[in-house]
């Protein structure tokens, strides 16, 4: 009896070490085994890049504030048609384009097994190359800083008077101080006053023989300078000050495979400045992108290939195309300019017959095409 059982259990020991020995990939079901692969070929997952445009606009604020004594500007100085309302423009002063590039989400592939070793990528998961070393590049964050610069102060007319505000009345009789405050219209006519002396000044200083000047030749020029200074402050309290601001905007585009046809990049207004594409009261400045017919045919024919084993590596490479770039608003063309989309080209697969343990691929990891092929 113990030599019966001692079989039995010589034989559950064999038999379940022959079932450890067999691939899982043997031990599925035979419907599991249909277009399915074994557990272990499994692949690199990378993604070929694309190609964008970070355009950025530069615009300029032009804010007009009227002077205090603007009612009077006529009156007192001979200015005519001087504004006596606040108001600001705008212009587009220069429109530019830098290219980056991304991974693509429509060109996403995965290696068989047998160059799982070799395949090299960027942190952001677009491939470098087969059997290639070198410093990995960092994640860019594609942007620019929205800025501002010359501000205007709430404070813009500080000095308008040469003369008091007020004027000082004494009681004789009880020798009692009161203050009369000046009108609007009195302090207008004071610094028109000074305005003409300044004048008057200068053209003696200048002119006049018998005036005494510095003998210095530098601070007779300061000297001109700073009564011309002085006279400018003073007009602009009946002609106003205008403040110029620049700002700097940014738009990031990613076109599709084809061309691009009038889409509205942003909307501008000459009293609003950049605003949203929903704005209609702004202008549409539009982008127009145009691929070559020729290189973009060529392209697709010649990546086709011959070889029934092609692509089954799962290493596949870009052929970009060549395109113009032009951003106007109808009238004023801003930017035109010319450069390669990769996902307007084509995509390839790698010739098989190339690929061994020995081959060094180098990608353009811009681009996604090949950059070399070469033996370790």
């Amino acid at each position: 009896m113990r030599i019966i059982n001692l079989v039995i259990l010589i034989s559950v020991i064999f038999y379940s070490c022959a079932q450890a020995n067999v691939p899982k990939s043997d031990r599925r079901g035979d419907d599991e085994q249909v277009n399915r692969r074994p557990y272990y070929e499994e692949g690199v997952v990378y993604s070929l890049p694309r190609n964008g445009l970070k355009i950025i606009v530069d615009v300029e604020k032009s804010t007009f504030i009227p002077g205090p004594y603007a009612a009077y500007a006529k009156k007192y100085l001979g200015i005519a048609n001087v504004d006596n309302n606040k108001k600001s423009t705008w212009q587009i002063k220069a429109v530019r384009a830098e290219m980056f590039s991304e991974p693509d989400p429509d060109a996403v592939f995965e290696t068989n097994d047998s160059i799982v070793g070799a395949v090299s990528l960027l942190s952001t998961g677009i491939i470098k190359g087969i059997n290639v070393e070198g410093d990995d590049s960092e994640v860019v964050l594609n942007g620019i800083e929205t800025f501002i610069s010359g501000a205007v102060y709430d404070q813009v007319f500080t000095d308008l008077s040469s003369d008091n505000f007020y004027e000082l009345l004494v009681d004789p009789q009880t020798g009692a101080e009161d203050f009369n405050i000046k009108s609007t219209e009195v302090k207008a006519r004071e610094a028109a006053d000074y305005i003409m002396r300044l004048r008057q000044k200068r053209a003696y200083t200048i002119l006049a023989p018998s005036d005494v000047v510095p003998e210095d030749g530098v601070a007779f020029k300061v000297l001109v300078e700073e009564i011309k200074r002085i006279e400018q402050e003073y007009v602009a309290l009946f002609a106003g000050k205008t403040f110029t601001n620049n700002h700097q905007m940014c738009f990031h585009f990613i076109p599709e495979g084809g061309n691009v046809k009038n889409e509205v990049l942003f909307r501008f207004s000459e009293s609003a400045g950049i605003v949203p594409v929903s704005n209609v009261s702004g202008k549409p400045v539009l982008i127009n992108i145009t691929k070559d017919a020729e290189s973009s045919r060529k392209a697709a024919v010649l990546k086709e290939s011959n070889n029934p084993n092609s692509g089954q590596s799962g290493l596949f490479y870009r052929f970009p195309v060549n395109a113009s770039i032009e951003i106007t608003d109808g009238i004023i063309t801003f930017f035109k300019g010319r450069t390669t989309f990769s996902q307007m080209g084509a995509i390839a697969p790698f010739p098989a017959n190339l690929i061994n343990e020995s081959t060094k691929i180098q990608y353009n990891t811009q681009t996604g095409t090949i950059k070399s092929v070469s033996n370790k």
